[in-house]
Order: structure tokens, then sequence, then C-alpha cells
């Protein structure tokens, strides 16, 4: 299981989330998030665990 832990979302990903519709909020950010983790942050990952997004650490190769 990867390992769980905190962090901080810059400002933008919020300010994003709520100029869309209250029923796309969820989707856009979790993708938003994911595209920024991606090119920004390869060691770490966006998952979804029982309903609820995660950031984890990717476990080494």
């Amino acid at each position: 299981m990867s390992e769980l832990f905190k962090t901080a979302y810059p400002y933008c990903f919020i300010t994003m989330a709520r100029s869309v519709a209250p029923d796309m909020r969820k989707k856009v950010l979790a993708m938003y998030i994911s595209t920024y983790m991606a090119k920004y942050e390869p060691h770490l990952d966006v998952v979804k665990i029982e309903g609820k997004y995660a950031i984890c650490r990717l476990k080494s190769k």
C-alpha cells in the first residue's frame, strides 16, 4: 500500500473548482490535480480510496 501524507493545494485549484458547475467540481478538481502532479510531482499520484481522493507517494521500482 502507498504511503499517505498531507499536502497543501495551491490556491488555483480552489479557484478553478469554484468556477465549474457544482455537480462537476469534484471531477474537474481531481483531473486538474492529477495533471499538475503528473507534470510537476512525478513521484506522487492521486488515487481514489472508498470514494475519497488521496495523494500518495509512488512506490520505488
